[in-house]
């Protein structure tokens, strides 16, 4: 391991291994918990019909995550190194593979969810200002709106803390994330606690909407995030035992999380309340707290949305630093700042975030966005076993998934079917996704045919020990 007390130093290619369990944890836990767990209830409520059915909606979207987090971590512990599936996929199916989910992860990855992110936490924080509306122009016959603006500033913000290195980001990060989990802990015992409502809303039965398929999909996009810190692998402090607790610990304290808001959820909304489209935690804390609870949960969904902006923001630019160490990407991505951060990659990130957060609504380019990152998160746990066949590892200390060969298969299954599902619901996003895809496939081979990629790959490495 490296020797801590020493000032860190710059280097073209080096990052430091400075982020430890929980910081690697924060990133994961901040990464899956957003706004998904203040509205998805609603819909998974209305689909089954009964509290204890939508319970068990939520934990088998549970299973799959802890699947998924299984595999990651053993690709992870394998392959100990910045860039997450970009890494995986480049080891086990080659350097056009790795290209192409590089190439989504830029735009469709990180960049547009950080900017609709800023966008609904700006809107969230509005209701904490009364007399505010952030859709008042910046200027006079100007088409940018004050919340928008806002929301650009927030990206440009986190991308100047992330810049400082990766001690710096482990620190907001885990200050962000401790917030986030204390305030939804604090929100469920004192809701608990207030007496006001009733736990024959767990059991009591309503009519179903039967799309108990659309319920699950919409649960597994809540747990999205549980592969966050393997994309800073290569600069964890002992990645084959930090890892696997990141990965596995940090999932499994949102489970927690979701399950007991669910709970809170059942307990403080009659059954008649119960609607698809409502924002469920700020009516629960309506029905809790009185006229102050939907100040209460818009500033706990601030902070939440705020730490996923900030996981984002350093997550992605590792990947692109892997692709220009590999010659798949411009070499100025490779730059870190004097800290040992990706500091070009965090800044293009962030101004691209910037400028889609002040051009308007990504509605349709989020169901876009999850149904391409669904379909290489599927691809990249088929890996293990190509991994294990092809005996990839940098080591032979690598964590291994519990349950081999059936944790994989459940989760490739459970994606493939989703993905099908997905288009027969939503063809259009769907397609994109995928045409996308195959886009960047060609933007690869003409790349590497007039010469715009080197051959060689550049040797990346971390400071201290795997």
């Amino acid at each position: 391991m490296a020797d801590q007390s020493k000032p860190e130093k710059s280097s073209p290619t080096h990052l430091h291994r400075a982020l430890g369990t929980f910081g690697a944890a924060a990133f994961v836990v901040s990464s899956m918990v957003g706004t998904g767990i203040f509205t998805v209830p609603a819909f998974v409520r209305t689909a089954t019909g009964n509290g204890i059915a939508s319970l068990g909606v939520w934990l088998v979207g549970a299973f799959l995550a802890l699947c998924g987090a299984f595999c990651y971590a053993e690709l992870a512990t394998r392959m100990p190194k910045a860039g997450g599936e970009y890494q995986y996929l480049t080891n086990v199916y080659g350097r056009m593979w790795g290209f192409v989910s590089g190439w989504i992860s830029f735009f469709a990855g990180f960049a547009a969810p950080t900017a609709a992110s800023a966008l609904g936490a700006i809107a969230y924080a509005a209701t904490l200002f009364p007399g505010w509306d952030p859709n008042t122009p910046v200027l006079a016959g100007l088409d940018i709106t004050q919340g928008a603006a806002i929301a650009a500033v927030v990206t440009l913000a986190m991308a100047v803390v992330h810049s400082l290195g990766v001690r710096h980001s482990g620190g907001l990060q885990t200050i962000l994330a401790a917030t986030a989990i204390s305030s939804i802990v604090l929100f469920v015992l004192i809701g608990f606690a207030t007496g006001r409502g009733n736990w024959s809303g767990v059991t009591q039965t309503s009519e179903a909407s039967g799309k108990w398929w659309l319920a699950l999909i919409q649960v597994s996009f809540a747990y999205t995030g549980w592969n966050a810190a393997a994309y800073l692998a290569g600069e964890v402090k002992e990645p084959r035992k930090i890892l696997p607790r990141a990965l596995i610990g940090g999932t499994l304290v949102v489970v927690i999380l979701y399950l007991a808001l669910n709970l809170l959820f059942f307990y403080a909304l009659p059954i008649e309340a119960w609607k698809s489209e409502i924002a469920v935690g700020q009516i629960a804390a309506q029905h809790l707290f009185g006229e102050n609870g939907a100040k209460i949960v818009s500033l706990i969904i601030t902070i939440t949305i705020l730490g996923s902006i900030s996981a984002w923001t350093a997550s992605g630019p590792r990947v692109y630093f892997a692709m220009a160490c590999d010659g798949v990407a411009p070499a100025f991505f490779r730059r870190l700042g004097k800290h040992g951060a990706p500091l070009v990659g965090t800044i293009l990130q962030s101004v691209a975030a910037a400028i889609m957060a002040l051009s308007g609504a990504f509605g349709q380019l989020l169901t876009y966005v999850g149904s391409g990152l669904l379909l290489f998160s599927g691809f990249t746990v088929a890996a293990v076993y190509w991994a294990r066949r092809k005996n990839i590892a940098y080591s032979s200390d690598y964590f291994r998934v519990p349950g081999y060969p059936l944790t994989p298969l459940i989760f490739i299954a459970m994606v493939t079917v989703s993905w099908i599902q997905s288009f027969r619901e939503q063809p259009l996003p769907t397609s994109a996704a995928l045409l996308t895809i195959i886009a960047g496939i060609v933007i690869y081979y003409a790349a590497r045919t007039f010469g715009f990629l080197t051959k060689q790959p550049i040797p990346q490495t971390s400071e201290g020990n795997l």
